[in-house]
């Protein structure tokens, strides 16, 4: 595959960026700051769908890979900044979007770990935005869950794989990963232990039993939910699962440990157990948390399966996802504010 270097990933994770620090600037000015809010949302768009003719496969597009330098110029800027709540929430939603396209164009499990912090830590005042008890407490249960097992979990793994591997590069294609057959064949107890360590670690996945903090972040507002559903945070936690399972171990390494089938079954009671965990409740917000912890084991189930039909249909249920969720939640809150 034809390799290219572009700008255009930085520019967009950097307007992002920019997006926050504008909005926070902006102070109580409610009609200039939803204004930078909406001009950098619409500048990201642009920058990624300029994109699309370069990376798509033939005939909609070239099929090339685009390779970037993330941190070669970063200027250093120092700003005074009065940040009412409204203004503290616009950035921290811009922010949210910034750790979530750093996700998506990292191409080392560094990049991936870091952004997925920041996304995290971000989410976090949204989470307790309203400022009471309960909200303090969803936010404290989400950022306890969260942290500690990315510190826990994911960090030494990564450690282990750098140890093992001497790269944390993403490999070229899903089938070889970065685990030469050697390291596979003396380590296979330790890869395997690597493997569960992400799969667990990296928890906005909502796999039982690191889920809780997903119903427990529904004190947050409705926009704040769609974003967790929908947007930022759990697709954030599949997509690093999923980059992990394919550019990391790789097809070969995970069907020669038997990895795929034990991984199926695993999230299928997550599946099972969310939905009638769903189906239980009358908050309609619980309601589609329980139903966001059972679709996005759906995702992970896919990939599992090792197949091209499973991977792909696992990867396009993150979209579509993303667009049902979203949906609904913009309907709860509209029916919890007519009501």
């Amino acid at each position: 595959m034809d390799t290219i270097v572009s700008v255009k990933p930085l520019l967009a994770i950097l307007t992002a960026l920019a997006g926050a620090v504008l909005v926070m600037m902006s102070g109580r000015k409610p009609n200039i700051r939803e204004s930078w809010s909406f001009i950098a949302a619409v500048t990201m768009f642009g920058i990624i769908a300029s994109m699309i003719t370069t990376v798509a496969p033939a005939p909609l597009g070239e099929g090339k890979t685009i390779v970037y330098q993330l941190f070669r110029i970063l200027p250093g800027v120092s700003v005074t900044l009065r940040v009412d709540a409204f203004s503290r929430f616009n950035a921290c939603f811009a922010l949210s979007l910034f750790g979530a396209i750093g996700v998506a164009f990292s191409d080392n499990l560094f990049t991936l770990y870091l952004f997925y912090e920041i996304v995290s830590i971000c989410t976090y005042p949204l989470v307790a935005h309203h400022q009471d008890e309960e909200g303090y407490e969803g936010a404290k249960k989400y950022i306890v869950y969260l942290t500690t097992t990315a510190k826990g979990l994911v960090l030494p793994a990564m450690i282990l794989i750098y140890v093992l591997t001497g790269t944390l590069d993403f490999a070229d294609n899903i089938r070889t990963g970065i685990f030469s057959g050697g390291t596979v064949d003396a380590h296979g107890a330790l890869v395997t232990m690597l493997y569960v360590f992400c799969l667990l670690g990296f928890a906005k996945n909502g796999i039982m039993p690191f889920h809780n903090w997903l119903p427990g972040a529904m004190v947050a507002p409705t926009p704040v939910s769609a974003l967790l559903h929908a947007v930022a945070v759990v697709k954030v936690g599949v997509f690093c699962t999923t980059r992990v399972m394919l550019y990391v171990f790789g097809t070969d390494v995970m069907q020669g440990l038997n990895l795929g089938i034990p991984t199926a079954y695993f999230v299928s009671f997550t599946i099972l157990v969310a939905s009638i965990i769903a189906l239980s409740k009358d908050n309609l917000k619980a309601r589609l948390a329980y139903s966001t912890v059972s679709q996005l084991s759906y995702i992970i189930l896919g990939v599992a399966l090792l197949t091209p039909s499973g991977i792909q249909g696992g990867l396009v249920h993150i979209a579509n996802h993303a667009f049902s969720k979203i949906t609904l939640f913009f309907c709860a809150g509209a029916i919890y504010v007519a009501t």
